[in-house]
């Protein structure tokens, strides 16, 4: 394979993935991660099963776009590598981070049958692509988490027909998937989302206070 210089590109995700795993959002070898190889459709993406606080370049596998190992084939890649080949039907697409943290855990669940979560009047939503002032809207789409990724690839490519400029997305009970042309973009976006379900948490909790 003539693939491109990528350790640089390798060593900026794992840094991303300890960061990721040093905010509580990837316990328990929990969470994936991926990046384009450039120039090719080709991804280097998480192996299954990898503590992230210790994840280092070795633990990223080579996979074409049908999620298919190319250089290792008796090491499994994350059990969500579908959702990451579907994302990368977008060319624009080089980085996907996937977080499992507590907040977009729970609120994936309270907010499950609005099937999205609508962020606006918050001066941080301007990190997210497309939005140019706070007062911008920021639609944050839920997904039934399912065991079956091929169903729940082809309800995720249902939706991105009808919404092209989706660049995040809740499963249910699951986690947050967000991505972006770049690595430190993609770490941009995460951290926006999870500091706006944080918000979203906290400001809920407020009100029903003062409710009662």
């Amino acid at each position: 394979l003539n693939l491109s210089d990528t350790e640089p590109l390798k060593a900026e995700l794992v840094r991303t993935i300890r960061y990721l795993h040093g905010k509580g959002w990837a316990p328990a070898t929990s969470s994936n991660y991926s990046f384009r190889e450039p120039n090719h459709k080709m991804y280097w993406i998480s192996k299954s099963g990898i503590d992230k606080q210790s994840f280092a370049d070795a633990d990223l596998m080579l996979i074409n776009s049908f999620g298919i190992p190319i250089l290792e084939t008796d090491v499994r890649p994350s059990a969500e590598t579908l959702l990451h080949t579907l994302i990368y039907e977008d060319s624009t697409v080089s980085c996907i981070l996937h977080t499992h943290s507590i907040y977009n855990t729970v609120l994936s669940r309270i907010y499950k049958s609005n099937k999205e979560i609508i962020f606006s009047d918050l001066e941080l939503i301007k990190a997210l692509p497309g939005v140019t002032t706070h007062s911008d809207t920021f639609i944050l789409p839920i997904f039934q988490n399912s065991q079956n990724m091929n169903e729940l690839s082809e309800d995720i490519r249902l939706y991105r027909n009808n919404n092209p400029d989706m660049k995040a997305f809740l499963l249910s009970g699951h986690g947050l998937y967000s991505w972006a042309e770049s690595i430190s973009a993609a770490k941009r976006h995460i951290e926006a989302i999870e500091f706006l379900l944080e918000c979203n948490y906290k400001e809920q909790i407020y009100l029903n206070h003062q409710n009662i």
